[in-house]
């Protein structure tokens, strides 16, 4: 059925919706392997579609699939009937996007696997709509695009965003073809390499001081001269919304202290919440008509609609279609730039800047748009010269925007929390250096108070974040990192290869290249109870890099046996 790429889109033409009430309103136009929709509104009067439903078919009975999430914390995978988060927040949890109480939703990607053969489904742009997948238990499959409350005017009509069709052997294969796609629509921002450096919310969180900022400083001159960038993460400011009023913690302000890391030859990066602020800073108290609006037209606080934040709420979303709420963003940033000298954004809690049920000022933009016109804002307030991170971010919408994408949720000192990073990374390790350099969050090596894990979990985070070839940021205290840990953060910082590329979706093996050669292979035991052996055909050119303690292996005349324990991981890497 999946077969080949002909019969592929030959089904996919023939899921064109054909009930009474569309007929003479959808017009798909196909373009080799992209398909636009043209919704007409024949009528004499508006209308508000709300969810398109486009297409509706049905999958194998055999299929499995990975879903990706409109936010960043948000992913899945399973069959029709057996459907797993692999994140902490699915989009139809905490985050209220869809309902999903008969179907599961997926938004933008759909990568299916059958007898063998890939099929991937996806929309290829994301300027003013996001495009869902809803999968039944019969395996019954819908493709839409969401309009919003975006009116169609009598007799007007509107265009889907781009459906793109592929199909081949090879997982990796249809997955760079759909990244292909994506370009046309979305250049990727370029940059000269992948900042690296230091983050202080993994040790010190809300809590971090002017003092903390000074000292991990130092340990950036020596001895972590080879890390570049030193990011003042949340902590820094008075209030959310707040950005150049510091805290009591920075009385002496947080340009000052920018401008000592940049004579000391190291470079300041910044955290900012931009789309939200808290009902106590100056922001929301002097201007709440720059607000997103709930039915009473009054602010509307996100935990009404969606997740409402993890701290400081209840939070309140700028309205980025107004041009004061731009004029404002662009104040704040290229003061940053400007003044700071700041020329790398951790922009987090971006997601609410597509806040859904809400009202605001031009009616005539989707929620897409208007988070796509503040992302603009920003990178034009800094000249297009500064580093765009995206952080708790919508996935599909930021393409285009952000330099950088984290693509996991945030560390913790587990090996719980550690496993899932791993998997959310690995599913999205596609997209790193094609739609943007990826960010599995920091790297984190010793323990603090209240998270203790053993010499086993670091080492599966190593590995993991080696094969994700990632951003590397360290989230540790500095002064407090031994000779070993220093060495690692050292090696993962000198990773030069491609993100590690795995065969299925059982993410147990993975291949690892650089400048086309093969230089790492890697296997994980996603098994919390079970040991996992496992023969390799490995000569005596590969040698472990990392494994940890518990792990074993023998030679054999078949060639090397290896055994992991659970959740164990080891990786090879060929000699020079």
């Amino acid at each position: 059925m999946f077969s080949k790429l002909d019969s592929v889109l030959q089904l996919v033409r023939q899921w064109q919706l054909s009930s009474p009430q569309n007929q003479g309103l959808y017009t798909p136009q196909w373009s080799g392997a992209e398909c636009v929709v043209r919704v007409d509104n024949l009528s004499a009067h508006s209308i508000s579609l709300g969810q398109i439903d486009l297409f509706d078919g049905q999958l194998p009975k055999d299929a499995k699939f990975h879903g990706e999430g409109f936010q960043m914390l948000a992913q899945n995978y399973g069959s029709a009937d057996n459907i797993t988060a692999i994140g902490r927040c699915p989009d139809a949890g905490e985050y209220r996007l869809s309902e999903d109480a008969d179907h599961f939703t997926a938004y933008n990607q759909l990568l299916i696997e059958s007898e063998g053969h890939y099929t991937l489904l996806g929309f290829s742009s994301c300027h003013r709509f996001s495009g869902y997948f809803k999968v039944y238990p019969s395996g019954r499959l819908v493709i839409g695009i969401d309009s919003d409350t975006l009116a169609i005017p009598a007799r007007h009509y509107l265009n889907s965003e781009s459906l793109f069709v592929a199909c081949g052997e090879s997982r990796e294969a249809v997955l760079v073809q759909f990244a292909e796609a994506i370009e046309q629509h979305h250049p990727r921002l370029s940059w000269p390499s992948k900042p690296n450096g230091w983050c202080s919310w993994y040790h010190y969180y809300a809590n971090v001081t002017a003092d903390d900022i000074e000292e991990n400083l130092q340990q950036l001159i020596s001895p972590h001269d080879h890390l570049d960038y030193l990011l003042i993460d949340d902590g820094y400011q008075e209030f959310m919304g707040d950005w150049l009023y510091p805290s009591e913690r920075f009385s002496g302000g947080v340009e000052g202290l920018c401008k000592r890391i940049r004579e000391q030859g190291k470079e300041p990066a910044i955290w900012v919440a931009p789309f939200i602020a808290q009902a106590e800073s100056r922001l929301f108290q002097q201007h709440p008509d720059w607000f997103v609006k709930g039915q009473n037209g009054q602010p509307l606080a996100a935990e009404e609609v969606t997740y409402g934040g993890w701290r400081c709420t209840p939070w309140y979303v700028l309205d980025t279609t107004q041009v004061q709420v731009n004029q404002y963003l662009h104040h704040v940033f290229s003061h940053m730039y400007h003044h700071w000298g700041v020329k790398y954004f951790k922009l987090d809690a971006i997601y609410w800047g597509t806040l859904a049920k809400g009202y605001r000022a031009d009616p005539n933009k989707t929620r897409i748009e208007a988070y796509r016109m503040g992302m603009e804002t920003i990178n034009k307030a800094c000249n297009g010269d500064a580093y765009i991170l995206g952080c708790n971010a919508p996935m599909w919408p930021s393409l285009g925007l952000v330099h950088g994408m984290r693509i996991a949720d945030d560390v913790e000192r587990n090996i719980g929390r550690f496993k899932q990073i791993a998997k959310e990374t690995f599913f999205r390790n596609w997209q790193d250096m094609r739609l943007w350099h990826n960010d599995p969050d920091c790297v984190t090596l010793n323990n603090i108070e209240n998270q203790h894990t053993n010499e086993a979990a670091y080492n599966w985070h190593r590995v993991s974040l080696l094969a994700s070839s990632g951003l590397v940021f360290s989230g540790d205290r500095l002064i407090e990192l031994d000779t070993t840990q220093a060495e690692v953060l050292n090696v993962l910082q000198k990773n030069l290869a491609d993100a590690a590329r795995f065969a299925d979706f059982s993410l147990q093996h993975a291949k690892q290249y650089q400048d086309d050669h093969l230089v790492r292979q890697y296997w994980f035991n996603w098994d919390e109870h079970n040991s996992l052996e496992i023969r390799l055909n490995l000569d005596a050119q590969w040698q472990v890099l990392w494994a940890d303690s518990q792990f074993t292996s023998e030679s054999t005349k078949n060639g090397l046996t290896i055994c992991l324990a659970p959740n164990s991981a080891v990786v090879f890497e060929k000699k020079a």
